[in-house]
Formats: C-alpha cells, sequence, structure tokens
C-alpha cells in the first residue's frame, strides 16, 4: 500500500512538473520571439500576438495550480449541491476563454433554447466548464478552433438530467485513450495519468453530483474529426 501511494505520488509530481515545464517553454519562447520582432519596426504586430499566447500561458498556469489544490482538497471536503443555474456560469467560462486565448481564433457557440434552467451542483460547475472549453483549445491545431455546446434535457433510470455537449473540430481521442480516461474498471489511481489534473477534477465534480462523464466522437467511427465530451448533471427545479 505504502509503495503504491509512494508510486502514485511520483507519477502527480511528474506529470506536474511536465506541464508546469510546457507553460514555461511556451512563454520563453514567445520572449525570445518578441526579442526579434523588436529588432525590426515592421514587426512590431507580431509583438502584440506574442504577448497575447504569453498571457494565454499565465491563465493557463494559474488555471493549472488552481486544479492541483482542489484536486487534493477535493477529498477532504463534502459537496452540497444546490439549484444552480447553470446558463450564466457557462457564459463566464467561455467568456474567461475568449480573454485568455486571444492567441487563438475560437468560435464558441451555444445551442440551447431555454436560458433559464438549473442543475443540482454548486459553483464548482465552473470549473467543469473551464476545464472541458481549455481542454479543446489546447488539442486543436487548426485555424479555426470551432466549439459547439449543446444543452438538452433527458432521463435515464428515471432520472430527469440536463445533457451538455462540448463538440469541438480538434484532433480527436482514439477509442483506447477513450476507455483509459473514462471506462468503465479504469483504475482510479492512474486518473491523473490518464486525464491530466484538470479533467481529473472534471470527473470527481461530476461524480460528487451524481451526474455521469463519457466521450464520444464529432464524427462517429472517425475520431480525428474531434471530439464531443458529454456530461449529465441532475436537473433540479428552479427557485
Amino acid at each position: 500500500m505504502e509503495h503504491e501511494t509512494k508510486k502514485k505520488s511520483e507519477l502527480q509530481v511528474n506529470l506536474l512538473d511536465h506541464d508546469v515545464r510546457n507553460v514555461f517553454n511556451n512563454i520563453s519562447s514567445s520572449i525570445e520571439l518578441c526579442k526579434i520582432f523588436l529588432k525590426d519596426s515592421h514587426e512590431m504586430d507580431k509583438v502584440s500576438e506574442q504577448f497575447n499566447i504569453i498571457n494565454g500561458q499565465i491563465a493557463r498556469g494559474i488555471t493549472l495550480m488552481s486544479n492541483v489544490r482542489k484536486l487534493y482538497l477535493f477529498n477532504e471536503t463534502s459537496v452540497t449541491t444546490n439549484p444552480t443555474d447553470f446558463y450564466s456560469i457557462l457564459k463566464k467560462a467561455i467568456d474567461f476563454i475568449q480573454r485568455n486565448f486571444q492567441d487563438r481564433e475560437n468560435k464558441i457557440n451555444i445551442e440551447y433554447l431555454d436560458e433559464n434552467g438549473y442543475v443540482n451542483a454548486d459553483e464548482l460547475i465552473l470549473d467543469i466548464f473551464e476545464n472541458i472549453l481549455i481542454n479543446s483549445i489546447l488539442h486543436n491545431f487548426n485555424s479555426v478552433i470551432r466549439i459547439l455546446i449543446k444543452i438538452t434535457e433527458t432521463q435515464k433510470s428515471n432520472k430527469n438530467f440536463i445533457k451538455f455537449e462540448f463538440i469541438d473540430n480538434g484532433i480527436g481521442i482514439s477509442d483506447a485513450r477513450k476507455r483509459k480516461m473514462f471506462g468503465k474498471g479504469h483504475n482510479k489511481d492512474k486518473n491523473i495519468k490518464g486525464l491530466g489534473f484538470g479533467l481529473s477534477l472534471v470527473k470527481k465534480i461530476v461524480e460528487s453530483y451524481q451526474g455521469e462523464i463519457w466521450i464520444e466522437d464529432r464524427i462517429k467511427g472517425d475520431y480525428t474529426k474531434g471530439t464531443n465530451f458529454i456530461i449529465l448533471i441532475p436537473k433540479a427545479v428552479e427557485t
């Protein structure tokens, strides 16, 4: 047991080290490019682009550290759910993405008929939305990132849920990796390695709401065309 705990801790530290190094390497690369562009007055517009990239990486680093803290504290706190207006919180998450990823052209649309809807959740639902959107941005190399958020109502086991689908045109996730990330029988001790800190936090929050999360292909049978993250959260009665 002690050996497994140590192994898990080492895995988490290594992943955090990798993610933090990525953030600093990207910032360092942008700074070096700024030094080059500043020597030529005709390249000044590119300096602004690099500043946007740096701002995005700083936001990514802040989110990463916040996720690490919340993930480690999560098991020590109990979750109390209340009727939560998910639409306004989703708009906040989208605003966060638009502000902090200005170096990427992204088009995020919501497909939902009613702007008044409630789920049984708490303030951590914002972390669900932000981390799913960040994941879609970071794993997309198209000139224009497209994310469609479809919101519908569904029933499962005689319970009412709000169904959120985050459909992107990114690089996609293979079936083998889907099973590793959210498949049944997945070893919980390896969640961090399979998901990263952001999606591990998402999974824990969704499950604490008595909800579900899984992944499908945007285009069935061809995972390279993008991903559909699907989340079910129990519907609440409006207050």
